[in-house]
């Protein structure tokens, strides 16, 4: 099942019987970004679904007007730092209140970030900490 336009943004989610059991939902789970497939051969449709009902974005804005505003890679470096904060940071926690990677999506490096301003909401991608590789969508909120 494909829900969404994947020249701008979709998800792709198919069960696959033979890989699931009655206790454990397996398949094929993706993102669409800007007409790129994002996806790992390690999801779980059971875990990856229930995790992301579960992130914050989900049910709280995530308005940042800073943040919107700032290029891609700074933005994506900023959220990196604060979802994944290095060892020797001051960070008492992750926030993860912009990430809306799926489970298997972030095990595998690839990490998706929600961020909203007025009546607009960016989503700004790319494989771990790596800001030469980033991409964004912009859609209406």
């Amino acid at each position: 099942m494909l829900s969404g336009n994947p020249d701008t943004f979709a998800i792709w989610c198919d069960a696959v019987d033979p890989w699931s059991t009655p206790d454990f939902a397996n398949g094929c789970f993706g993102y669409f970004m800007g007409g790129g497939l994002i996806w790992s051969g390690r999801s779980t449709l059971g875990v990856d679904l229930s995790m992301l009902s579960r992130l914050h974005c989900m049910k709280n804005s995530v308005e940042d007007a800073d943040l919107f505003h700032r290029s891609q890679q700074d933005a994506y470096r900023e959220l990196c730092a604060r979802a994944f904060p290095s060892m020797d940071s001051d960070a008492a926690d992750s926030d993860f209140n912009h990430l809306v990677s799926a489970e298997s999506l972030s095990d595998d490096g690839n990490y998706v970030f929600l961020i909203e301003y007025a009546g607009l909401a960016k989503l700004i991608y790319g494989f771990q900490e790596n800001s030469s590789e980033i991409g964004e969508v912009i859609l209406a909120r």
